[in-house]
């Protein structure tokens, strides 16, 4: 599953002076529902996903919250629902809110960028079978691949390659990776996910269809950044 690219939006409402943050997905007509209403844009800016969004937006009303500022829309007034997210506009003008937004944005970003975890990549010998995902690196070496989960698929016989990057950059290059598997015919058999991963990405298992070992070194070239092979001591072939 890709990140999905989500705003965090300030919307008020003229005639009630209240003003609204909320989240909405690029393709959503959650704007467009707020319009019909009466509301207007305010201002909106886009997130690299739609978990970077939703942790702006309760930034923010933590924020609003220890600030003592409660002021609400009646539910009778937003049939398009939402009401739980607004405030008075003569408490938080409407400029005091879209800077709070980009303040939360701004504490967010900083923090996927220096959140650290390493991206691996594993293909199983004599098995069409590639598994890609994220894990917390063992140390704080920048180029190393040091990583429990890679080093005990290496242990149980797995060709691992794998490299240390910032959070955002190994969100990019799974991205990278599952655009060449969509144009490779390369399909992901299972999808697993657990809650406690350090960043919201995702372990996936692809069933490769061509020759195994040049998809296998087609997969490292795809995700963009250089990985290093645990456990293995022959030469890297992701620099052509």
């Amino acid at each position: 599953m890709t990140a999905t690219p989500t705003h965090v939006y300030v919307v008020t409402h003229s005639a009630t002076q209240v003003g609204k943050v909320g989240i909405a997905d690029l393709d959503s007509s959650r704007i467009a529902h707020h319009r019909s209403q009466g509301w207007h844009l305010y201002r909106a800016v886009l997130l690299p996903s739609r978990e970077a969004a939703r942790q702006v937006e309760r930034s923010v009303f933590r924020q609003l919250k220890a600030d003592g500022v409660s002021a609400r829309m009646p539910a009778d007034r937003m049939p398009q629902g939402g009401q739980s997210e607004t405030v008075n506009l003569d408490e938080v003008p409407a400029a005091d809110l879209w800077d709070r937004v980009v303040a939360a944005a701004g504490e967010v970003q900083a923090q996927a960028d220096t959140s650290r975890v390493v991206l691996f990549l594993a293909r199983m010998d004599g098995a069409r079978v590639l598994v890609v995902g994220t894990d917390e690196p063992l140390g704080p070496s920048k180029g190393s691949p040091e990583c429990a989960l890679g080093e005990e698929l290496a242990a149980e016989g797995w060709l691992v390659h794998a490299a240390n990057m910032t959070a955002t950059a190994a969100d990019a290059a799974l991205r990278g990776l599952r655009k060449w598997a969509d144009t490779a015919g390369v399909t992901e058999s299972e999808e697993m996910r657990t809650a406690d991963w350090p960043v919201p990405l995702l372990r996936n298992r692809y069933e490769l269809k061509g020759p195994v070992d040049e998809e296998f070194r087609q997969a490292r070239i795809a995700v963009g950044v250089p990985l290093y092979p645990i456990f293995d001591d022959a030469p890297d072939e992701n620099d052509d």
